[in-house]
């Protein structure tokens, strides 16, 4: 049986990324990520003996007609439609399409906004027959078997669907294990396509570990991966990162986490197996500032860590202890003292526009971001993402100014709240952007690392495509 495994084109010309929490315009990094999901999704389909065809919209930069063409020869039975908030009216649109094409097809939306909002998602498009909630890959390989025997699917677990006028509701599904995943079909993938930022080379993620025991309120991550932390041994991790090697010659990975330092003693682990393989690679992480010292960051280095990125999310103590972030600022200054002093890159990753913010505290977050020695910040507007704490309570409260989901990304801000409006958040956003890059300590800092012809062209297309992120 063929199974379609689908990135849906642009939606309205804005290319987005669509894997997990990272629901942002490609702007943000000046590339997309691969399409991990989906590769797994393929890995595990095609184990069980089904047939996939991945097509990624994005990147290959097909409309729905060049992306049905490609396909208009098989007699697909099922369609995977992967999703995020800000493209969903045009993602759910494609299962229309899709019908048309292929009479019978059974159509399947993945990703957090069905996971958080299965029965709006499916009325929002009355020719996608079911979503699944939460990871995705064993649900829609035991959807492709009932599909193959003629079987119904209500009840299974996961999913979620239509029959008639009513919505059913399967059970909720167990977390996998990770471990007895087989690796991504990559071969699937137009791998070159996904060029990693600055150094311009070819990436892939690799997926270390599912799930965060936290409970940061703007985060709606758990909706998807739920908060049991579950992780792939390091010898699965290695025998991963040498497959992709050696099968597709790629050394640039994207350590795929929530965050990668949860646990201590595995997070070394993982260093000293890649360490002890002898495998020669780069690679980038995700951490929180409080579960880093230096032995680590040193291992984490030795390893083929380059960058590492933490959630600092705010530089005013009240809005952390608002956010439920359950940080100091005092740690993630270290944190910051001892990635550089261990040899790596940092980038902060911050967040305007939380309820509770005001002047003040954008302006305490803005000083503290230039008090510290980072290479790159990113400042977001706090998007109430369904599946969020924020969510449920800007939905109460009234603040959401807008029922365009095409607005819910991180560029943007759709919260009135009181005593600050979106509008000032996003300018104030404008300025943080601004008031860190355009020093010239900074600007030197930044042409000093890409000194290059090559490395300057490079920089050049990025700054023109960052430009949309900030704007």
């Amino acid at each position: 049986m063929d199974v379609l495994l689908l990135n849906p084109p642009a939606a309205n010309g804005v290319a987005i990324v669509r894997e997990g929490r990272c629901m942002q315009r490609a702007g943000a990094w000046t590339a997309v990520w691969a399409p991990i999901s989906l590769a797994t999704i393929a890995g595990v389909l095609l184990k069980a003996g089904f047939t996939c065809h991945l097509a990624d919209g994005i990147v290959e930069g097909l409309d729905t007609t060049r992306l049905l063409e490609r396909f208009r020869r098989l007699r697909p039975r099922l369609a995977v439609i992967n999703t995020a908030t800000p493209s969903i009216v045009s993602d759910l649109a494609l299962a229309g399409d899709l019908k048309k094409a292929f009479p019978g097809m059974v159509t399947l939306a993945i990703g957090i906004h069905p996971s958080a909002l299965p029965e709006e998602t499916l009325r929002m498009a009355p020719d996608l027959d079911a979503v699944v909630r939460g990871e995705p890959e064993i649900t829609i390989r035991e959807a492709a078997e009932r599909i193959q025997q003629g079987q119904k699917l209500a009840g299974l677990p996961g999913l979620s669907l239509r029959q008639g006028k009513e919505i059913l509701h399967g059970p909720e599904r167990e977390p996998a294990e990770l471990d007895a995943f087989p690796f991504p079909a990559w071969h699937l993938v137009q791998r070159e396509l996904y060029r990693l930022p600055f150094r311009d080379r070819p990436f892939l993620l690799l997926a270390t570990s599912r799930g965060c025991p936290y409970a940061c309120k703007f985060c709606a991550d758990a909706t998807y991966y739920g908060r049991l932390f579950r992780q792939k041994s390091p010898e699965r991790i290695v025998k991963e990162l040498d497959w992709i090697k050696t099968k597709f010659g790629i050394t640039d990975f994207l350590f795929w986490a929530e965050s990668f330092t949860l646990k201590r003693d595995w997070t070394l682990a993982v260093a000293d197996a890649i360490i002890a393989s002898g495998l020669k690679l780069d690679w980038v992480c995700n951490s929180r500032g409080d579960h880093v010292d230096a032995e680590l960051l040193a291992r984490l280095k030795a390893a083929g860590c380059w960058m590492i990125g933490f959630g600092f999310e705010s530089g005013s103590q009240k809005m952390l202890d608002l956010m439920g972030k359950k940080t100091t600022l005092e740690q993630h200054r270290q944190a910051v003292l001892l990635a550089k002093a261990a040899g790596l890159m940092v980038t902060a990753h911050l967040v305007l526009g939380y309820p509770g913010e005001t002047k003040d505290t954008i302006q305490e977050t803005i000083a503290f971001a230039r008090s510290l020695p980072l290479d790159y910040a990113q400042f977001y507007c706090a998007v109430p993402f369904p599946g969020s704490e924020l969510y449920r309570r800007a939905k109460a409260e009234g603040w959401i100014n807008t029922p365009d989901w095409s607005r819910f990304e991180q560029n943007f801000s759709v919260l009135d709240l009181p005593g600050l409006k979106a509008e000032e958040v996003m300018a104030w956003r404008r300025k943080a952007f601004r008031q860190f890059y355009f020093r010239p300590g900074r600007v030197l800092h930044t042409l000093n690392q890409n000194a290059s012809p090559a490395a300057l062209k490079n920089l050049w297309r990025m700054a023109a495509q960052f430009q949309d992120w900030i704007a």
